[in-house]
């Protein structure tokens, strides 16, 4: 709630022209009544401030400068949000009249736990990250109501689990994320609080070593998309840069030099660059890209191996595995790529084959 009485008063008065002391006579107080009125270091009474309304020809709410806010509960939300990217911290007050209005409302719940959440990250504020905790806890009840997918219990147990290693709580945090890691969403954390804590580091690595193969996969896949969104887009300054960027980390992360999952998704990433260098009329890097993606294809899939175990940073254990959708070799996933591109660039790769073919 905004009240700009001692603006309103000033201004009102002079547009009628009045000095402080005529209003002060009209109203039959003291000119350092007035005065005080204005510099906001007091407020005048009810009848006064009715007398005012009256004298200056305008409503009450109008000389007040009161706006009634839309407290609708999506409008609400809305608002809880932005205050938590500000350091408006009067905004609390706002979040917890928002809960007592709608305390069934996982929309309003969860916005005002990270109104709290934001601020006693902020701040190290223990009582409004202890409040943080609370409003996540009831959030975590009312999930069921949440229309974003990305949002389950486990998430927001994730973000309690923050909140209570902030505060020092490490053994509540660890069971928190153990009993809710879905889909293994959480092994970095599990993996980097035990080392903090001085927990079992058998079991910190593995977790890490779970995070790191899966951080590795989703990065791949990630990648991939992104090659198909360039390519639709015809984005093909981007699309060249992000493969020359990918392929060096992928090679990077090889243990040895023998054949592993790294050469196959290297293979894919160099055809989707030969893609992006036709397309930007550089047919001789086009061809160069193909020919290393052809060589690379060939000793693959002379002696395919998918276990991790070649992956640097991974202890010597073959029971992970990688996997993907894009053809059973490497010279599926090549032809998968260019399937449907360019037929000239199709002969291209038809020529990079038989030169190989015939060696």
């Amino acid at each position: 709630m905004d009240i700009n009485i001692a603006e309103n008063i000033r201004s009102y008065r002079k547009q009628h022209g009045l000095t402080q002391e005529k209003l002060a006579e009209v109203l039959g107080v003291s000119v350092g009544a007035v005065y005080k009125w204005e510099s906001g270091s007091s407020l005048p009474e009810l009848r006064l401030i009715m007398e005012m309304a009256d004298f200056f020809d305008v409503s009450v709410d109008a000389l007040l400068g009161y706006k009634m806010k839309d407290n609708r509960l999506n409008v609400a939300v809305e608002r809880l949000w932005k205050a938590a990217h500000s350091r408006d911290y009067d905004a609390l007050l706002e979040a917890e009249k928002a809960v007592q209005k709608y305390p069934h409302s996982f929309d309003v719940v969860y916005a005002a736990a990270h109104l709290y959440y934001s601020f006693g990250s902020r701040t190290k504020k223990e009582s409004w990250i202890r409040r943080a905790i609370e409003l996540l806890g009831s959030a975590r009840l009312l999930v069921s109501q949440c229309s974003d997918s990305r949002l389950n219990e486990s998430y927001i147990c994730g973000e309690i689990a923050e909140m209570h290693e902030m505060l020092g709580e490490s053994d509540k945090a660890l069971e928190l994320l153990k009993a809710h890691n879905t889909g293994a969403m959480f092994d970095d954390m599990i993996g980097i609080m035990l080392l903090s804590h001085g927990g079992d580091s058998v079991e910190a690595n593995d977790f890490l070593e779970d995070g790191f193969l899966r951080t590795i996969t989703r990065l791949i896949q990630t990648v991939i998309g992104y090659a198909m969104l360039f390519d639709v887009k015809n984005d093909n300054a981007s699309g060249i840069e992000m493969m020359h960027w990918i392929i060096p980390v992928l090679e990077g992360l090889k243990k040895t030099d023998e054949p592993d999952f790294f050469d196959k998704m290297i293979v894919v990433f160099n055809v989707f660059l030969a893609v992006f260098q036709y397309k930007s009329g550089e047919r001789k890097e086009a061809e160069k890209s193909l020919r290393k993606a052809k060589v690379l294809a060939d000793r693959f899939d002379a002696a395919p191996y998918y276990a991790a175990n070649r992956v640097k940073y991974v202890r010597e254990s073959e029971m992970t595995n990688a996997h993907d959708f894009l053809g059973k070799t490497a010279m599926d996933a090549a032809e998968h790529i260019l399937k449907d591109k360019n037929p000239a660039l199709r002969k291209i790769w038809e020529k990079v084959e038989e030169t190989n073919n015939n060696r």
